[in-house]
């Protein structure tokens, strides 16, 4: 990957398959770049496919995402109970989902996935903590065996939380994904601050941009095209770009009735960032 290159998350492209996929990517955005999702059985039906696919598409991947039946993103409180690696009944599924997608990372050469880990608990004296502890390094560890680096989805927690858990986990394959956007929807601080605390830790991105709900981190707030929220996305940016960032800019548009056209505005919007 080129420094601060702009790619797209496979699932905002709502495409069935991956060569579909990879042919939007290319074809209708004109992007080299895309970060593949893998969130239910059909996308793992067929890893050998999923490879050839890729390697035969000439497309890069900037990382994997794996994402778990159950996880419930009604509202917040719902992905609260329901989301990664928190519930105790879906633990052993999630980890041996986890495990199918790191082998399709590596058999890809791709240095990451990422994964919405789940609310990490703000009391680090709590049981729950230390469970979620112990099973961040867990997962560490199983990545670590074919050098694969776990980065982490942000949003849920405020970026102080976030950096005492990495400090506690410590396994040096554990990193951030940052997704300014999400920091608004969850209501749990600033980007921009955000950004410039967690930025040594921060491997990939996500650009998405939203507006705060009239209840900040108890309602949902709302995703809109990039450039067109609170999330500071320029500032974020600028703020990576002093700490030495040098990581992917992927577009995730989860939102909209054309996601292809926010897509490629977005596009426009990121390059004259750069500019």
């Amino acid at each position: 990957m080129k420094p601060l290159q702009i790619g797209v998350c496979s699932w905002s492209l709502k495409a069935p398959t991956v060569p579909e996929a990879l042919k939007a990517c290319r074809e209708q955005l004109g992007l080299n770049l895309i970060q593949l999702g893998f969130f239910s059985e059909q996308h793992l039906a067929d890893t050998q496919a999923t490879i050839a696919a890729v390697k035969a598409g000439g497309i890069e991947v900037s990382a994997t995402c794996v994402g778990f039946a159950g996880e419930d993103y009604s509202s917040i409180a719902s992905i609260a109970r329901t989301g990664g690696y928190v519930p105790d009944a879906e633990w052993p599924q999630r980890y041996e989902r986890t495990l199918r997608v790191r082998d399709i990372t590596a058999g890809l050469g791709v240095a990451m996935v990422t994964t919405h880990i789940g609310f990490v608990p703000h009391e680090i004296a709590s049981p729950a903590y230390r469970t979620m502890r112990e099973r961040m390094r867990t997962i560490a560890d199983c990545l670590a065996e074919k050098n694969v680096t776990l980065t982490m989805e942000t949003g849920q927690e405020p970026a102080d939380v976030l950096l005492q858990f990495i400090a506690d986990v410590g396994r040096s394959n554990i990193k951030v994904n940052f997704d300014p956007g999400n920091v608004i929807l969850y209501g749990i601080g600033d980007p921009v601050e955000a950004a410039a605390k967690l930025a040594p830790h921060i491997a990939h991105m996500h650009c998405k941009d939203a507006i705060a709900s009239d209840q900040p981190g108890v309602k949902w707030g709302r995703e809109v095209p990039l450039g067109q929220g609170q999330a500071r996305l320029a500032e974020v940016i600028r703020t990576l770009k002093a700490r030495g960032y040098k990581g992917p800019l992927v577009i995730e548009r989860e939102a909209g009735a054309d996601r292809v056209g926010d897509i490629r505005a977005g596009i426009q919007f990121l390059n004259t960032v750069l500019a």
